[in-house]
């Protein structure tokens, strides 16, 4: 039967026609102490033996199997793969018998308590394998105690179920042993099988050793997050400003932690299991990395990534005890406050009431844990002492930020130090965890589901299925089930679990680890993936079968093994996966004017709306004496008379890649090589390094196609790198032209926004007045789509960016939806123009959408947008909707009057000696109100964190979060406790991805156009490319003054020529077009489709954006 006609599954050779099961001999916990509780406790399903599928060549003639009814339930945390595993044992019960049913059970194990359940019919599997993904049945986690347990029986029964199959982590195979263990000893005739998510669970082998046979998921989320801090390094290695705290999803092992370490190469990468091992202190923690950041620096390397797990205080052994100490002091206090309260329907008492103030919580703790949390920022102390909070809520990886920053101060005070640390934090896990399946997942989840089939026919009842030789192709998989009482643990009050898997410490992974972090530490050895698209095994896994065939060989010495492992990381370091290596053959197509010789032909500015404005025409001829005057459009055309000659005199080039990365910006400079090369093969590309700072210093590296070649249609800057230097001094102006003199440039080209194309228009000018013949040409470059005209219709790096966040927006909407207990605030880039936000709205169709545009228009308080998303809340709750997703600008803080105002202010009052203590008396009774509205942590920021200036660091405000705590403190105050919230700020992740197919088509058409400008002469003008949502056959290329996108403002008391900024326009056709659609968005869910989620999807075809499209034929015809 035919679940998907659009998706091909694999399955493994013994899966493929008729299966026998065989065993392997009696599986039983390895520790005697487990293996005594778990026979105590699992009596009835204790002892059994371990099962391997193999092909049974004698049964290839059966046609017909039993009629069975079998429940899943969803339990837990998500992971890619789970509808191909339900869609997995849907086909196979039809395959075998077209009467079977199967019986999805909502919210989890809920559903099986509550005999919750719907029929599973091929429609429902057809749309939830294209569309609603698991969401329809939901997920849930409910401990089970023995009511609930019979509650189940009842439900088994009275459905006459044959089976019931258990998706999850160690918690759901816990319930289902549990179940499996009550069922067999009541004599219920339904069978319990589990399966396990991700690397949650553990298999033991006959020598008493830990496999990694890795669960569903596994693959598709290291792989995501893989890509997420792989561009997180592209970013890092092409600003070279900042070190990135990145903390991942992972509350049991560090599996993934480990993995991304071996396919991304960061600087540094913590393992919680060897932290424990060596019982590692938080403040040895902080002086590594402190210790790496003082290495770095010597190099003039003040960058670097730094990749840790969830749980990683729980790993250390001081900070356990401290949490522990702390959770236990916050329940303690809930529960005499409780006592207090008169009356039962006061039992419950709210957070705030209940709540502890941070010396109160420290003055509780023992001697040890006291001393180490007065080390600890206060914001900490808070987060941690919030009721019901866990280490998944709290900012882990803002406090090794904030810790090494203090370190450092004072590293820098004494001298030991000579560098400079910035730091950004993130955290990955949602955006993961319910993506598109790789296709192996895709192709582990549905072997798992025909797997169960074939045990439940067997009548196995206490077992995890699960696949081994993951380390091999599909067709050689091997499916297996594990007694569950075999991996059963005790936790610390001696109470049986499943135990989770753990990383040893002897695997080859680690070992593979330890062998190359050092180099990774000290050098730049990033490694740069393309997500699910890959076709690689993980890395773990792969090593882990090196491992278990180096085990079963007694040939081999221990020299041998390091030699042979040695090799083959090397091998895994230098191997490019099938689709990286298209990926990198790409060639972009070139506009029918390109093709041949051509001309460039002088157009009126009228025609293409690039005249300047009136009023600023006098300052700006002074200002740009040379170029203002004789300023001309350029448009490209064809040269009938010679159709095929491309060739010229011999020209050399320079190239600048300036302020922050966009995607594209290696086709521009591969566009101009190869325009160059063409032209004649003497000419000479010239890569400044390090932005403009390259060009003051004159450094500089040839580019050629050995360079080139692993760059083209690749993300980031890395190759030249950036800065955000302005050229804005005489001296400067003169250290650039001694540069262009030097290398003997015929032109110089500037890849960047408005502030670098501002610096471009003022080389050219100054050139031109020292009678240097350099022509100067300005580039488009910026993710937030501000610098555009109509002629100018898209800066690059837009299209790749919001195509990006787009889809982790997505991949958060369905996790929203499936889990439905959540509210996701997302925080997009864009500080002064919102097009990101409304590029993304307009793709994923959120709840709450903020546009600082409009906010900034009605004159809207962060007050009002509070109000507006409570009372979203609220209405979707009365809807049984618990869950929802707010996108917020960058620039939110700047435009909302009260906390604009309130920024001023305190601006003002922090040099006359203001304090936390006594702010209010210095502010306006207004804003003294806001003051006390915000949260703590907020307060705090804003009193302690200030620029060079004095003055609020209003960038480093987390505005989702900021939203997310004022409406949490509404609801609160409204008697409300069913809202939890989490927060996410897109940017580095998006800014630096692998280019869209969009965005490595125009770049290299500009690249080619910079050329053609620098051919004829043309200087103070930027490449423009109009006709854009047409094929690239059909585009036209421009040349637009750059002063005449340019207006005056007074910066620091002075007039300074800018080029105009282009907001969202309220009355334009994209926004019309959100505005008319948004309220249809707020309670009904109209996120995007399952088959939408992939993280590539739409940037690996043609499309054009909705701004794009919007924008330039005023319709929505090519998103069609």
């Amino acid at each position: 039967m035919s679940i998907n006609n659009t998706y091909e599954y694999e399955l493994p050779n013994v899966l493929r026609g008729v299966c026998s099961v065989r065993r392997e001999g009696i599986g039983c916990p390895v520790d005697p102490k487990c293996a005594e509780v778990a026979k105590r406790v699992f009596p009835d399903i204790y002892g059994i033996e371990k099962l391997v599928l193999d092909a049974h060549e004698g049964l290839g003639d059966r046609t017909i199997g039993s009629r069975m009814k079998v429940g899943v339930i969803l339990g837990g945390g998500l992971a890619p793969g789970a509808v191909e595993l339900v869609a997995g044992l849907f086909a196979a019960l039809k395959r075998w018998n077209d009467t079977s049913e199967l019986i999805g059970f909502k919210s989890g194990m809920r559903g099986l308590v509550e005999d919750d359940g719907i029929v599973v019919t091929q429609a429902l599997m057809s749309e939830m394998l294209a569309g609603s993904g698991m969401s329809c049945l939901g997920t849930g986690r409910m401990a089970l105690d023995e009511e609930k347990i019979k509650l189940c029986t009842k439900t088994a029964r009275a459905r006459a179920l044959t089976g019931i199959v258990v998706l999850g982590g160690s918690r759901s195979m816990a319930d289902a042993c549990k179940l499996s263990q009550y069922f067999k000893a009541h004599k219920v005739n339904t069978h319990v099988l589990c399966t396990a998510k991700r690397a949650e669970s553990v298999v033991v082998n006959p020598r008493g050793k830990d496999e990694l046979d890795v669960g569903y998921g596994y693959d598709s989320t290291t792989k995501v997050y893989s890509w997420l801090v792989g561009n997180i390094a592209a970013d890092v290695s092409s600003a070279r400003s900042s070190y990135h705290f990145v903390r991942l999803m992972g509350s049991k092992n560090s599996f993934s932690v480990l993995e991304i370490a071996l396919d991304v190469h960061p600087n540094l990468a913590f393992i919680g299991e060897e932290i424990k091992a060596n019982n590692t202190t938080l403040k040895q923690v902080v002086k590594k990395i402190c210790d790496v950041v003082c290495t770095r620096s010597l190099q003039k390397r003040n960058y670097g990534v730094v990749v840790f797990p969830e749980a990683i205080l729980n790993y250390i052994n001081e900070m356990d005890t401290l949490l522990v100490e702390i959770a236990e002091i916050i329940e303690n206090q809930a529960f005499d406050a409780s006592l207090r309260q008169e009356g039962e329907y006061n039992k419950v008492i709210s957070t705030r009431s209940a709540a502890l103030s941070v010396s109160e919580v420290i003055e509780q703790l023992t001697p040890k844990s006291r001393e180490l949390a007065s080390s600890l920022p206060v914001w900490f102390i808070e987060q941690v002492s919030k009721p019901g909070s866990t280490t998944s809520d709290v900012q882990v990886e803002k406090l090794f930020a904030s810790l090494c920053t203090t370190e450092l101060t004072r590293r820098k005070k004494i001298g030991t130090f000579v560098g400079k640390f910035a730091a950004q934090t993130h955290f990955y896990g949602y955006e993961a965890r319910c993506g598109a399946p790789s296709h192996r997942d895709c192709c582990h989840g549905y072997a798992l589901g025909h797997s169960i089939h074939v045990l439940l026919e067997e009548g196995c009842t206490g077992y995890m299925v699960h696949l081994s030789n993951l380390h091999k192709d599909v067709a050689n998989w091997i499916p297996k089930a594990t007694p569950l009482t075999s991996i059963i643990s005790l936790d610390k009050k001696g109470r049986t679990i499943v135990r989770n898997n753990q990383i040893s410490l002897e695997s080859y992974a680690f070992q593979a680890l330890k062998m190359l972090r050092h180099d990774w530490a000290i050098n730049d050895n990033y490694r740069f993936t393309v997500g699910t698209l890959s076709d690689a095994i993980p890395t773990t896994v792969q090593l882990d079968g090196l491992q278990r065939q180096h085990q079963e060989s007694a040939l081999l010495s221990t020299h041998q093994k390091e030699t042979e492992l040695l090799q083959y990381i090397d091998r895994l370091a230098l191997s490019y996966g099938t689709f990286l290596k298209d990926r990198l053959a790409y060639e972009p197509p070139l506009p029918s004017v390109m093709r041949g010789a051509h001309q460039l032909h002088e157009i009126t500015e009228a025609s293409v709306g690039s005249v300047p404005h009136e009023k600023y025409t006098a300052d700006l001829e002074k200002l740009f004496p040379h170029t203002f005057k004789t300023r001309k459009v350029f448009k490209v055309g064809g040269n009938d008379t010679s159709a095929g000659v491309r060739t010229g005199s011999r020209l050399r080039i320079g190239i600048v890649l300036s302020g922050g990365p966009a995607p594209g910006g290696h086709n521009v400079i591969s566009g101009l090589h190869d325009f160059l090369k063409a032209r004649n093969t003497s000419c000479v590309c010239i890569g400044f390094l390090n932005g403009p700072d390259g060009l003051l210093h004159g450094r500089a590296v040839e580019v050629n196609n050995q360079l080139l070649a692993k760059y083209r249609n690749q993300g980031g800057f890395n190759m030249l790198g950036t800065s955000r230097t302005k050229i804005e001094t005489k001296e400067q102006f003169n250290m650039a032209r001694q540069s262009v003199l030097k290398l003997a440039l015929d032109g110089l080209v500037i890849c960047g926004g408005d502030d670098s194309n501002t610096n471009a228009a003022l080389l050219a000018d100054y050139f031109l007045a020292t009678g240097t013949s350099c022509s100067v040409i300005g580039m488009p470059k910026t993710i937030d789509a501000d610098l555009r005209s109509p002629a100018m219709e898209m800066s690059f790096g837009f299209d790749t960016t919001t195509k990006v966040y787009s889809t982790l927006v997505a991949n958060i909407m369905m996790d929203a939806q499936t889990t439905k207990t959540k509210w996701h605030f997302v925080r997009v880039m864009g500080r002064s123009a919102s097009h990101i936000a409304l590029e993304c709205a307009l793709q994923t169709k959120p709840n709450y959408t903020v546009i600082s545009e409009e906010v900034a228009a009605k004159r809207r308080t962060v007050v009002d947008i509070v109000d507006e998303i409570t009372s979203l809340v609220v209405a979707r709750h009365k809807e049984g909707k618990n869950y929802g997703v707010v996108v917020v600008p960058e620039g939110l803080i700047e435009v909302t009057t009260d906390l604009s105002q309130l920024v001023d202010e305190l601006n003002d009052v922090m040099a006359k000696g203001g304090t936390l203590d006594n702010i209010r008396k210095f502010l306006t009774p207004q804003s003294g109100k806001v003051f006390m509205l915000l949260p703590d942590w907020l307060k705090t920021q804003l009193m302690s964190e200030r620029d060079p200036h004095g003055n609020v660091r209003v960038s480093l405000i987390e505005s989702e979060r900021l939203l997310a705590s004022l409406v949490a403190q509404k609801l609160e105050a409204m008697g409300s406790h069913d809202f939890t919230y989490w927060c996410h700020f897109l940017g580095y992740q998006g800014r630096c991805s692998l280019t869209s197919n969009f965005d490595s088509d125009y770049c290299y058409v500009l690249g080619h156009l910079a050329g053609v400008l620098v051919a004829h002469k043309a200087t103070g003008v930027i490449g423009a490319v109009r006709n854009l949502c047409q094929p690239v056959s059909k585009w036209e290329l421009l040349g637009i003054p750059i002063v005449s996108l340019m207006r005056l403002e007074k910066r620091k008391g002075k007039l300074k020529p800018v080029i105009e900024k282009k907001l969202v326009s309220l009355d334009g056709p994209v926004f019309k077009q959100f505005s008319k659609n948004r309220d249809s968005w707020t309670t009904v869910d109209a996120y995007p489709q399952r088959s939408q989620l992939h993280h590539l999807k739409g940037v690996l075809d043609h499309s054009v954006t909705y701004t794009l499209a919007l924008e330039t034929i005023g319709n929505l015809q090519s998103k069609m």
